[in-house]
């Protein structure tokens, strides 16, 4: 075996993303035409200084730049007790060292923790950096391009910072609405099964123009020219601005919701907003659902949302949409999934022109509220007059997220008619009037997804249904079970403490077996895809210390490191039991219902 395929070994059982790629690269053979650094022999005892006062007792390391290991390996020995994540930009760089130095003891040391090859795994690299990292984060690059690049590495440290931030913030999303998640995408399975999926419906409307109408200001202005587009497009309501369309005597084509929280429920608590057909999201608030007839209701189940996956045995890969911080993308996305090729964007300011925050009409939240954020507003953006409206933090995540999505769909044009919004980049400005004159000549019936809807009803596939109810029910079942092993491994815990002081050897075992334990209690199918969503947060504090506990040498460390962390998320743990067990009763208390139908229909 040459040293290469030593090497490779190492990389397939550790690492078979980098593995997969070296295999695959055949150009990076001859790195003669290349630029390849070399470390020094010598330990850079200056360099390592200079790290020293970098890292200082921080736990994560990234360390930028692989080189030939020689520098890394200092640090995997200076450093037993924390973890490295190491990002190598140059694919012919590492080539090179892997195929001549035997880096094995490098590439299988446990503190090594990631790395990446190349900018398509920084994302990755971010990521997990982001879950296991404390507090703060030693950032430290290689002697080289501390020297060659440093502009290069500022630039990965800001992206890093930025990723991080993002992080941390949907973190606290998903901490926020954890509960809300998971009742919604349980209550709603019944619905779903009598429902139209999205999936079903692709290019149904070849060619369409299609209105994606949201709730900003500018609406109230071109609140006529929507009413005039309407047999002239597909107009499709994004969330609140249902509102403000039936406060108009304006029925949509359709109507889209995606908010999962409560207070989506004020947005259609007049029973004018469930007049026209809907499609939701299956985190979507369940009661807007529950008040609509399912059979002119369409669903998708979200990219995002493991749950619905799970019990409706749908892959991740085949779902037709994905989630962004506005539910104008989830429109967006519904449009294009059906066939627009041509979208015009309506009442979508991204910020607050004359000071307003919604079009008239829209009253989910009160006016003090609204008038709070305009206020509160801290940053200028430019708008489609080529002049500047305040906007807040929300609506320029959610115009990125937006232009990422237009870019994201080269084949279709947009068309931004909002009249006083922000200019968006990846859109075309055109005023509704001049936007009138281009689709005046097309026809789209009032009735048309009505229509569809009731061509397409759904019928219900009982023995699917069955295989869905059985799968809710063995983790209703199971959730006892869990509860159970959770109080065992809890009772030893109490005494790995005690025992690493006077019984060393009875310690390791117990360890051992809790270890056994806890893998069969996470190795449940049905564990990750709902606790990690109910505990998301204690979780991600327990994945931090993890790595950190199983690199730990001194048992009396690592028997406390135990006891503290695993101890407090089966504590966390063993609290949810009670409200999930109740979840799951009433979703399968829903589906009871629904079978019920079955036997009221072969009466």
């Amino acid at each position: 075996m040459n040293i290469l395929e030593a090497n490779l070994r190492v990389l397939e059982h550790k690492f078979p993303s980098i593995a997969k790629k070296v295999s695959e690269a055949t150009n990076v053979v001859d790195v003669n035409d290349h630029l390849i650094y070399i470390e020094q022999i010598e330990r850079d005892q200056v360099w390592l200084q200079a790290v020293k006062g970098s890292v200082e007792d921080m736990e994560c390391i990234f360390v930028y730049g692989f080189g030939q290991g020689l520098s890394l390996s200092d640090l995997l020995d200076l450093y037993s007790n924390r973890l490295l994540f190491v990002y190598e930009p140059n694919l012919h760089q590492f080539y090179h060292a892997i195929s001549n130095y035997d880096l094995r003891h490098v590439l299988a040391h446990p503190n090594l923790y990631y790395l990446a090859i190349e900018e398509d795994q920084l994302n990755s690299l971010f990521y997990l950096t982001s879950v296991h990292m404390q507090k703060e984060l030693a950032f430290v690059a290689l002697r080289y391009y501390l020297e060659k690049e440093m502009d290069v590495l500022r630039k990965i440290k800001h992206d890093f910072e930025e990723f991080n931030v993002m992080y941390n913030s949907n973190q606290n999303t998903h901490h926020f609405f954890r509960e809300d998640w998971i009742r919604n995408s349980l209550y709603q399975i019944p619905g779903m099964l009598s429902s139209v999926p999205i999936e079903k419906i692709k290019n149904i409307f070849p060619g369409i123009t299609a209105v994606i109408v949201a709730s900003g200001p500018s609406l109230q202005t071109d609140m006529e020219w929507v009413s005039r587009f309407a047999p002239h497009a597909l107009i499709i309501s994004a969330g609140s601005s249902i509102q403000a369309l039936v406060n108009q005597g304006i029925s949509p084509h359709l109507a889209v919701t995606l908010d999962g929280g409560p207070i989506n429920g004020k947005v259609f608590s007049d029973p004018r907003t469930l007049e026209a057909p809907l499609l939701y999201a299956s985190t979507s608030y369940y009661e807007i659902t529950e008040r609509k007839d399912p059979e002119q209701t369409i669903h998708a189940v979200m990219s995002n949302d493991p749950i619905s996956q799970y019990y409706l045995e749908i892959v991740k890969e085949q779902t037709a949409l994905t989630p962004t911080p506005t539910v104008t993308g989830t429109a967006i996305q519904a449009a294009v999934w059906m066939g627009a090729r041509q979208i015009i964007l309506m009442g979508q300011d991204l910020s607050f022109p004359e000071n307003k925050y919604y079009s008239d009409g829209v009253q989910h939240i009160d006016d003090v509220t609204n008038l709070d954020i305009v206020n509160r507003a801290p940053h200028q953006i430019l708008n489609v007059h080529g002049t500047f409206n305040r906007t807040s933090d929300s609506f320029l995540y959610m115009k990125d997220s937006l232009e990422q999505l237009f870019e994201a769909l080269p084949g279709v044009e947009f068309i931004n008619a909002t009249r006083n919004g922000a200019a968006l980049n990846g859109t075309t400005w055109i005023p509704a009037e001049e936007v009138y004159d281009l689709i005046s000549a097309k026809t789209v019936p009032s009735d048309l997804v009505k229509s569809l809807l009731e061509q397409a009803v759904v019928e219900k596939n009982w023995d699917y249904i069955q295989r869905v109810k059985s799968k809710l029910s063995n983790t209703l079942e199971d959730l006892g079970f869990l509860n159970a092993e959770v109080k065992q491994i809890k009772r030893q815990l109490n005494s790995i403490r005690e025992w690493s002081r006077t019984k060393p050897d009875k310690c390791r075992r117990s360890i051992y077996e809790i270890e056994q334990a806890w893998g069969k209690i996470v190795n449940r199918a049905w564990f990750p895809v709902i606790y990690e969503i109910v505990l998301p947060r204690e979780i991600a504090d327990f994945d931090r210390q993890q790595p950190l506990m199983a690199i730990e040498q001194n048992l009396i460390r690592k028997s406390t490191m135990i006891y503290e962390h695993l101890g407090t998320l089966l504590n966390h743990i063993e609290s949810k039991v009670p409200m999930l067990t109740a979840l799951f009763k009433e979703t399968l208390h829903k589906l009871d219902q629904l079978q019920t139908t079955k036997k009221e229909d072969t009466i």
